[in-house]
């Protein structure tokens, strides 16, 4: 199987999993990562889904932020977005989880995670390649 085919449908899927995620799944992310890749392929198809808390691999600290929020460029000068509450308290969890905006913003760093850490998707698709070769 192709290693670039294989990226790319995993960057497809990430793309996709950030787009679907609830709010809660979000939130999840940016405090404490959790992402994985479940690969399946044979010569002409590949699957890929992405979980939530699934065993840990290199996809694992894609968008954690320790429960800071990104700032994404349409932050920049954006007086809608208010003071989030305090950093580490319940309120932060529930207007994270209440605020389209956070979570549009949410979308966009991961989003852009995901495009600037190919070394970790590449890394990914070499680790499952090495787990398949390593089972034949």
């Amino acid at each position: 199987m192709n290693k670039e085919i294989i990226l790319e449908s995993l960057t497809r899927a990430l793309e996709s999993w950030v787009r679907n995620a609830s709010a809660a799944q979000l939130w999840h992310v940016h405090q404490a990562g959790g992402l994985a890749a479940s690969i399946e392929a044979d010569d002409e198809v590949v699957q890929v889904r992405i979980v939530l808390g699934g065993a840990r691999d290199a996809l694992s600290d894609i968008g954690k932020t320790d429960g800071r929020m990104p700032v994404t460029e349409a932050f920049l000068g954006s007086s809608a977005w208010g003071a989030p509450p305090a950093q580490g308290s319940p309120e932060r969890e529930q207007w994270f989880l209440s605020s389209e905006l956070a979570q549009t913003h949410a979308r966009q760093y991961l989003m852009a995670e995901v495009g600037e850490r190919r070394d970790l998707l590449e890394r990914c698709v070499d680790d499952w390649i090495a787990r398949q070769g390593a089972a034949s």
